[in-house]
């Protein structure tokens, strides 16, 4: 079979190389999956750059997210499996999350954990399944950590990015009213399209006084976060009692200073979400409910750029130049 293999840290071009490979053969509890796509996020992106550590060896198959059919299944797994279409997550980490892992999904076959590959409803295709694990499963823990959003108002930041865009729909789809920040017309267009109530471009609008405008006097309910050290200061003042967050970067500073006491005194939580060690109740709720939404039509990712294997280090740089609106999928 043919792969992507990343041999070293450093731009794509130098460090991607498509190599041939033995097909894999699944052993207790795992599933070999006929590769369809890949997807490519800004965390592959990162961990080949050197920007989350060093090699864990010589050579890492890469990706973590991707979609196909289960073509054989190893001992333990029910045998019905097979022809199953499935959306993989987590392939190319350890088993705790926290560290690469040495396989991935950037390649004709994967043989994964039975658990990582979750059953793609019939009215998503193969493009949406590679949109999920990383995108549409942190979205679902940022909008839903603390609970149902129901009648709250959720801030979510950053709506047109791809975790964004996931996160406006499922607070949508829950029940919430959303404000939504973007950074340019054309992005407000896809946050609005996502659903978003209402929408406030940062780049030319007051973002606190828009927020207190928008929120009303009880301020925002929750926040689903993509730059904690930009935003956290506003917190104190646009943020109700008791409100929750659910932050899964800060771009700006990856080492926010904290406003303990402002928090404090208005009992505001923060949850960081890093969707690599989620607990296992956390992503087996977010694929029952992601799965639902697929079947619904309800979540739509948008797949900005779909490229060859041959041409990964293309997508990889397309996801680095920070121009694409939506996600970047290999096609196998």
């Amino acid at each position: 079979m043919k792969a992507i293999y990343c041999t070293d840290r450093g731009p794509a071009a130098d460090t991607l190389f498509l190599a041939e490979a033995d097909r894999p053969v699944p052993g207790p509890g795992k599933v070999l999956v006929a590769m369809k796509t890949s997807g490519v996020n800004p965390s592959d992106v990162k961990t080949r750059s050197g920007a989350q550590g060093p090699m864990v060896a010589d050579r890492v198959m890469i990706h973590n997210d991707g979609a196909g059919i289960i073509e054989a299944v190893g001992d333990g797994v029910d045998g019905s499996r097979v022809g199953e279409r499935v959306w993989l997550y987590n392939v190319n980490r350890s088993a705790d999350g926290v560290k690469q892992g040495t396989n991935g999904t950037a390649a004709d076959y994967a043989c994964v954990p039975a658990a990582l590959a979750a059953p793609l409803p019939d009215q998503a295709s193969f493009e949406t399944g590679a949109c999920l694990g990383v995108p549409a499963m942190t979205a679902h823990r940022a909008v839903l950590w603390a609970g149902p959003v129901a009648g709250k108002t959720v801030l979510v930041t950053g709506g047109a990015g791809a975790v964004g865009h996931s996160a406006i729909q499922i607070a949508k789809a829950m029940g919430a009213r959303v404000i939504s920040t973007v950074s340019s017309d054309e992005k407000a267009a896809v946050a609005r399209q996502a659903g978003a109530d209402a929408i406030i471009n940062y780049r030319t609008e007051n973002l606190e006084a828009r927020i207190t405008e928008l929120a009303g006097p009880d301020g925002i309910d929750h926040v689903a976060e993509v730059d904690l050290a930009a935003h956290i200061n506003l917190y104190p003042r646009t943020l109700s009692f008791n409100a929750t967050v659910g932050a899964y970067a800060s771009a700006s500073d990856v080492n926010p200073a904290l406003p303990f006491f402002p928090l404090a005194f208005r009992n505001i939580c923060l949850q960081p979400v890093y969707v690599y060690s989620m607990s296992d109740a956390a992503k087996s709720d977010a694929i029952r409910d992601i799965n639902a939404l697929l079947a619904e039509g309800a979540l739509t990712p948008i797949v900005a750029r779909t490229f060859a294997l041959d041409d990964v280090a293309s997508a990889h740089q397309a996801v680095e130049s920070g121009q694409l609106i939506g996600n970047a999928i290999v096609t196998l």
